[in-house]
């Protein structure tokens, strides 16, 4: 490995820690009027069906502190995982073990190589949105009248479903069918309307920058829109997205406007003017709980309106650009530092995203020590339990990490990565991160990283 030299602390902190949001943390977002990319992996295909909330998150670890068991040394690291994080299985790779109750890098193999990160990516974006929206906002899809014409405006929920068998309740999830219902009710004696649906709180391309056009048949990612429903399905026990996702979630939005007794003239796209009056909204779960969504399963879509959102509210594009450039100030605002940091999406599905492992174990030992941002713990899959690690750590040389290890997976054709926390034999929580490119085999890779982060479980390390 490179030498690891006698670091006490991780990179120079580039700011001072953020000490408050972009936008107020109790609110509700409404919507306002290179080269060929490697192909997706198993962990980059979303289920079937997606629900309209979050799964309940995972126990949070003990906040870590320098008091939090005794501290592993760098030597027995080094001495309990080189092998594994230098072995050819992890090919083109950059590896870093963190003690986050210290700050100490307690491995460092060529953590500050910029390298394709994959769906790793996701704690960032995680990061980024928790950071800019706030953990306790709702996004909002609402429903407008001027005259005869009510207008249906998307707001980035990327979680709204067509339909819930708890769409009569007040406190519902968010549902077409139940701001259809809403929005009857409130027309009162107007039964006659054209629907305009207003997706314009994103702009641009809907296809990430490197993705293949053949994403969203695939069942990898939807079109990326601030209005859609299951996630942009053909129908909801479908993979294949459809090509105007927007589109198909006013048709039905139509469809049942008319089972309430409302006769719909025309479906349109259109702009909802700001003169319009409010007849019905559905609010999301909290950015926390979509967030923790997001992370456990891999979710792309969502990935990818958070990411727009960020763009959004933080330097006013909601684009795939601008969320980039959105995460990036975010994160360099929050004093991560993100030297040689490449985004062009917020999923990790596209090959030309660059991220130094030591930049996503800054994020980690963050969220490890509860500065901020700690409901990313709660998000991360859990070694043979749940997520993309419900069926990994199954073997006898990774079973000490079963349970004990939280991470993000990530899987391009040639890319694999693992980033997350594990706890020691002593109960001290540590960092880790490996990403691997140029990987010829991703069973071998999968079980290298699955073997390094459990040998670091069994670690006391002094």
């Amino acid at each position: 490995m490179t030498a690891v030299t006698a670091v006490t602390a991780l990179r120079a902190r580039v700011g001072a820690l953020a000490t408050a949001s972009f936008l107020a943390f109790s609110t509700t977002i409404l919507p306002t009027t290179g080269s060929t990319p490697p192909a997706y992996g198993a962990d980059s295909l979303p289920p079937a069906a997606s629900g309209p909330s979050a799964s309940a998150p995972n126990a949070p670890w003990p906040a870590a502190t320098a008091d939090s068991g005794s501290g592993p040394s760098a030597a027995g690291v080094i001495d309990q995982i080189d092998d594994l994080a230098t072995a050819k299985t992890l090919r083109r790779s950059g590896v870093v073990v963190v003690d986050p109750g210290t700050d100490a890098v307690l491995y460092d193999e060529r953590a500050e190589r910029a390298l394709i990160p994959a769906s790793s990516l996701k704690i960032l974006t995680a990061a980024a949105a928790l950071e800019a929206l706030g953990p306790r906002t709702r996004l909002a899809t609402t429903s407008t009248a001027a005259g005869d014409v009510v207008y249906l405006i998307g707001g980035g929920d990327a979680t709204l479903a067509r339909k819930d068998e708890r769409d009569s309740q007040a406190d519902g999830p968010a549902t077409i069918r139940r701001l259809a219902r809403e929005t009857a009710t409130a027309l009162g004696t107007t039964t006659r309307v054209d629907v305009v649906f207003d997706d314009s709180l994103f702009t641009g391309r809907q296809l990430g920058p490197g993705w293949p056009k053949g994403f969203p048949a695939a069942g990898v990612a939807a079109p990326v829109s601030a209005l859609m429903m299951d996630q942009g399905r053909k129908s909801a026990n479908s993979r294949a997205r459809v090509p105007d996702p927007a589109r198909k979630a006013a048709r039905a939005f139509a469809g049942y406007l008319e089972k309430q007794g409302v006769q719909v003239r025309s479906v349109e796209r259109g702009s909802a003017p700001s003169s319009a009056r409010e007849l019905a909204k559905v609010e999301s779960a909290t950015v926390t709980e979509i967030v923790q969504q997001m992370l456990t399963g891999s979710d792309n879509d969502v990935a990818e309106s958070l990411g727009h959102l960020v763009g959004s509210a933080v330097v006013g594009e909601g684009s795939f650009a601008g969320g980039a450039r959105g995460m990036t100030e975010v994160l360099s605002s929050a004093g991560i530092d993100i030297s040689g940091m490449q985004l062009v999406d917020a999923s990790g599905l596209s090959g030309r995203n660059r991220i130094a492992p030591i930049t996503i174990a800054e994020v980690l030992s963050d969220v490890v020590r509860e500065e901020r941002w700690s409901a990313i713990s709660g998000g991360l899959a859990v070694a043979g339990v749940s997520g993309t690690l419900a069926d990994r750590f199954a073997t006898k040389a990774t079973s000490a990490g079963r349970g004990v290890v939280r991470a993000k997976t990530g899987t391009l054709t040639g890319v694999g990565a693992l980033a997350g926390t594990v706890m020691d034999t002593e109960g001290r929580p540590l960092v880790f991160v490996v990403l691997a490119n140029r990987v010829r085999s991703q069973a071998q890779a999968r079980d290298t990283m699955d073997r390094l982060a459990s040998n670091l479980a069994e670690c006391g390390c002094r």
